[in-house]
C-alpha cells in the first residue's frame, strides 16, 4: 500500500487591486460652496491590498471581504455625505519575492499597443491623470474630512 502524504498548500503574498466609488449624497451647505466645489464628476479610487493566500481565487475572496469591511462614510467639507463603496476587485498579482522589503514589486500591468503609437499617447490614454494640458478638474481636491477644512470657515 502506498503512503500518500497530504499535499502541502503553498501560501504566497498577492497584491489585489480593488476599486471604490465615492457616492456623494445630500445637498451642500450654501455658505460652504467655493471655487473648488463641483458636483459634475464621479470619484473612484484604486487601492492595492496585500493578501496572504493559497491561490489567486482565495486572494480575491480575502481582498473583497477586506475591501467591504473598509467601506466608510463621512461628511465632506460641504456638508454632503461621502460614502466610499467597494465596486469590485480588478486584478490580482502574485508577489514573487520571498520577503517583503523596500523595493519589493507589489504590482505590474503590461500594456500592448501598436508600435507606431508615441509614448505621450500611451501615457495620455492609460494615465490621463498625469496629463496636465487635458486636466478634467483643475480644482480637484480630496473630499475627505481629515484632509480638508470646511470651505469659507473662519476657524
Amino acid at each position: 500500500m502506498e503512503n500518500h502524504k497530504p499535499r502541502k498548500s503553498t501560501w504566497g503574498w498577492y497584491a489585489v487591486k480593488v476599486l471604490y466609488e465615492a457616492v456623494i449624497t445630500g445637498n451642500p451647505e450654501p455658505e460652504t460652496i467655493d471655487e473648488n466645489y463641483s458636483n459634475t464628476y464621479k470619484t473612484f479610487e484604486e487601492i492595492l491590498i496585500l493578501v496572504k493566500a493559497q491561490s489567486p481565487d482565495q486572494a480575491y475572496t480575502i481582498a473583497e471581504r477586506k475591501a467591504k469591511q473598509n467601506e466608510m462614510d463621512y461628511k465632506n467639507p460641504y456638508g454632503e455625505t461621502v460614502d466610499w463603496k467597494f465596486v469590485r476587485a480588478l486584478d490580482c498579482f502574485i508577489l514573487f519575492d520571498e520577503s517583503l522589503q523596500s523595493g519589493t514589486e507589489l504590482y505590474s500591468r503590461s500594456l500592448r499597443v501598436p508600435k507606431n503609437v508615441p509614448i505621450e499617447t500611451v501615457i495620455a490614454h492609460y494615465y490621463p491623470e498625469t496629463v496636465h494640458e487635458h486636466v478634467v478638474d483643475h480644482n480637484f481636491i480630496l473630499r475627505n474630512s481629515l484632509f480638508n477644512a470646511k470651505p469659507n470657515s473662519t476657524s
